[in-house]
């Protein structure tokens, strides 16, 4: 892992490579998260985001070569919470709901072990910041967050489900 550099309201690229985000447009940009990897000389490399960094990727460099130092990220304020979902997944989520999507590709995992129940359930009423899953990369796990309040409405994978970043995950009415 590799963390990025902070330049005013820009995440630059640690290293050199073929940048490929983990986040989509929109998408929440938070302290510790998997930014998206740098493929280089067949290795790929965890770009993760900074300490003091919060907001929402509001403009992304995704399946090209950046140098170290090129911008891969400008982050921008969210829109209360908020995720806002690209027109390709918008279109599939019901009009009035926010997509909750995977950040980067992984195992989805809807409890905490096998065990234990599910984090949330359909019908749960939400608040921002509540634990819905975890997504496993290379024995890190990640939690996905709700990034609104409201009441969960869909459940789009399964536990032990492979998942690609930007994939719709869950729905909020």
């Amino acid at each position: 892992m590799s963390t990025a550099i902070i330049q005013d309201d820009q995440l630059l690229s640690p290293t050199v490579g073929i940048f490929t985000a983990a986040t989509v447009l929109g998408g929440p940009v938070h302290p510790g998260m998997i930014l998206g990897h740098v493929v280089q000389a067949g290795q790929r490399v965890a770009v993760v985001v900074p300490d003091g960094i919060t907001g929402a990727a509001i403009e992304l460099t995704t399946g090209q070569w950046v140098e170290c130092g090129a911008a891969v990220c400008r982050v921008g304020e969210g829109t209360g919470g908020v995720f806002i979902v690209p027109e390709a997944v918008s279109a599939d989520v019901p009009e009035g709901c926010t997509a909750v999507c995977a950040e980067t590709d992984g195992t989805v995992y809807l409890r905490s072990d096998p065990t234990s129940p599910a984090f949330v359930s359909v019908d749960d009423e939400l608040v921002p910041g509540a634990t819905l899953a975890l997504v496993e990369v290379m024995k890190t796990f990640t939690p996905v967050r709700a990034t609104s309040g409201g009441v969960l409405s869909e459940v789009r994978v399964s536990d032990g489900q492979s998942v690609s970043a930007g994939q719709v995950l869950f729905v909020i009415a």
